[in-house]
């Protein structure tokens, strides 16, 4: 190859490599410069956005990058004991927070030659935490943390069930040390809130005693021979002699004696049956969750235990129905129920008798239990099946041992004692009545007071309300039918539904008895006609020109040897049993009395039966 060519040739590829070398170093300068490298233990500072405020939790270390130009050559803490603040190692630019004591405090960045840079740093606990906590526990609840004053949390939002709420209730008091003082709890529960808790107190006390006794007193002149074992009589001698004072007790039935022998005797033979029966319905409204308590009754004063100068001191005990119920509604629709049904009444049986005066007992049905059942269930909360039998026997030794004899020398006692308890408890969820569902008559408001010919008169301690007509021109108006429902009510009585009684419309009772409309006319006063029992037929003429009926001629004997045919009988049909008729009277239909003569009631007529030719 020629020298010159070889030359050339080498310059140029040298010319290529220099420019290529320049274009690689102009692109590595315009390259940016990669920041370090973070360190991944460590997160980012979260910024509030309504504030802008820099939350940094207790107890944490994060990261907060300003975007500085250069490094600050100062920095200003209001609170170090809230919060301390150091640099990046890994990034000058870059500042590290650690928070301290929940509490505010602010941070001043001071740069060179440029105004000062403020942020407000919020200490708190780490609510991040607890919110994710929540997410993780509790998935179908919406509930939003947030920080209040000082060391205290504010839960609102919603929650599917009160177990739900409970459960983040918990996690919360957990977060702040287990204070619930510090938490304001704004969480609502979903669905139906309100409970209506029917309870049934059934009980049924029943008693059978039978008892016999015989106590006698012979007086004679020279001696005295009595038993008193039952207790019947109590004989008082008068002294200095035999002559005693016969006192029978109240308890003997029966007493006898007789004069001449001066024999005195009692008896006692009674069979006592007692019945008690006590029915208690109460029922409370109350919000899932919260206690609610029901007592329908009073105070019954007692002695007491205290005593001072005017005697022993006195106490009130409560009686009557009593009801403490805590229900709380479940997501699936279960409620449960912590519930105390308590029913207490005055026992004076079961009383003492102190030397300031007797005070009463108390009889006492009662039962504390929790259950678990869903809306419209009925649950047997209690019950009880107790039988007593308590039976006594006192005689005199040998004499009362006797059969038959021994009767009267011994007493006998027996006492049988049943009680039956039953408690049911109904839950349901239930809301407020609409305006329009609210009845209009409430107790004591459906009547009003009676006047004074009502009262006086009449005897009505309270009447229906409206305008009453005593006097409706035909008869007498009871004060029940100017109530507006009486067409309400299903019609009942001898009037409605016994013979010839008339119902208003529908079936109901209706302003019935003195004017009650029937089919467009008039009932004035009904009267009730007794059934007549079935006897002899009644015989009714007819009139010839009207009668289209077969008429009965039953043949004759011949009498007296004259011929010529029967003489037919009237023409007759039966009538209504027990009808009156009246001789050829043809106004009416057949069996209808007529009304101006008296009625003639005809007598049987036998029909001989007519020969066969």
């Amino acid at each position: 190859m020629h020298p010159i060519t070889c030359a050339r040739r080498l310059r140029l590829w040298g010319g290529l490599l220099l420019v290529a070398g320049l274009a690689g170093t102009a692109t590595y300068a315009k390259q940016p410069v990669q920041p370090p490298d973070k360190d991944p233990m460590i997160g980012d500072v979260r910024v509030d956005a309504k504030t802008g405020a820099l939350i940094v939790p207790v107890g944490g270390l994060v990261r907060f990058d300003p975007r500085l130009p250069d490094a600050p050559s100062d920095i200003l803490i209001s609170r170090e004991d809230v919060v301390h603040v150091r640099l990046d190692p890994n990034n000058p630019r870059a500042l590290l927070l650690t928070g301290r004591t929940p509490g505010l405090s602010r941070v001043s960045i001071v740069l060179k030659d440029r105004p000062r840079i403020d942020y407000d740093v919020i200490v708190q606990p780490d609510y991040e935490l607890l919110r994710n906590l929540i997410r993780r526990t509790v998935p179908t609840a919406n509930v939003e943390v947030t920080p209040g004053v000082g060391n205290v949390i504010i839960l609102s939002g919603y929650a599917t069930s009160p177990q739900d709420a409970d459960i983040i209730l918990r996690l919360t008091q957990s977060q702040i040390g287990g204070s619930a003082n510090n938490v304001i709890n704004a969480v609502q529960v979903g669905g139906v809130q309100q409970v209506q808790i029917d309870v049934v107190i059934a009980s049924v006390d029943r008693d059978k005693t039978r008892s016999r006794g015989f106590d006698f007193f012979l007086n004679g002149r020279s001696f005295q021979f009595n038993s008193i074992v039952s207790g019947l009589i109590g004989p008082q001698p008068l002294g200095g002699g035999f002559p005693t004072v016969i006192t029978p007790s109240p308890a003997a039935n029966l007493q006898f004696g007789i004069v001449p022998t001066q024999f005195f005797g009692a008896l006692q033979a009674l069979k006592t049956e007692g019945l008690a029966k006590y029915l208690a319905e109460p029922r409370v409204v109350t919000q899932t969750g919260r206690p609610a308590f029901f007592l329908a009754g009073g105070r019954q004063a007692v002695l007491g235990p205290a005593s001072g100068i005017n005697g022993p001191g006195v106490q009130f005990e409560q009686v009557g129905t009593q009801l403490e119920v805590l229900p709380i509604v479940y997501g699936n629709n279960q409620i449960w129920l912590e519930i105390n049904p308590q029913v207490r009444t005055v026992n004076q049986s079961l009383g003492i008798a102190t030397t300031f005066g007797t005070t009463p007992g108390f009889s006492e049905q009662q039962v504390r239990c929790a259950v678990m059942l869903e809306s419209g269930q009925t649950f047997v909360i209690g019950g009880l099946i107790q039988n007593t039998v308590a039976a006594s026997s006192a005689r005199v030794p040998v004499l009362g041992e006797l059969p038959f004899v021994g009767t009267a020398f011994s007493r006998v006692t027996y006492d049988e004692r049943e009680t039956e308890l039953v408690i049911m408890v109904t839950p349901r969820l239930v809301g407020p009545l609409d305006c329009n569902q609210v009845p209009k008559r409430l107790p004591s408001r459906e009547t009003r007071s009676p006047d004074d010919y009502e009262l006086f008169l009449e005897g009505i301690l309270e009447a229906p309300r409206g305008q009453r007509k005593v006097w409706n021109g035909r008869c007498y108006n009871a004060a029940y039918k100017c109530d507006p429902t009486i067409g309400a009510y299903p019609c009942v009585g001898p009037l409605c539904t016994g013979p010839g009684g008339v119902a208003g419309p529908g079936g109901n009772c209706g302003p019935q008895g003195c004017a009650a409309p029937v089919g467009g006319r008039v009932i004035v006063n009904p009267v009730i006609v007794p059934a007549v029992p079935a006897g002899p037929a009644v015989l009714t003429p007819l009139p010839p020109t009207t009668s289209t009926l077969p008429v009965l001629e039953p043949a004759t004997p011949p009498s007296g040897g004259s011929g010529g045919a029967p003489a037919p009988l009237p023409t007759t049909l039966p009538a209504v049993p027990g009808a009156p008729v009246t001789p050829g009277s043809d106004a009416g239909p057949v069996g209808l009395p007529a009304s101006p003569p008296p009625p003639v009631v005809i007598p049987p007529v036998e029909v001989p039966e007519a020969p066969r030719n």
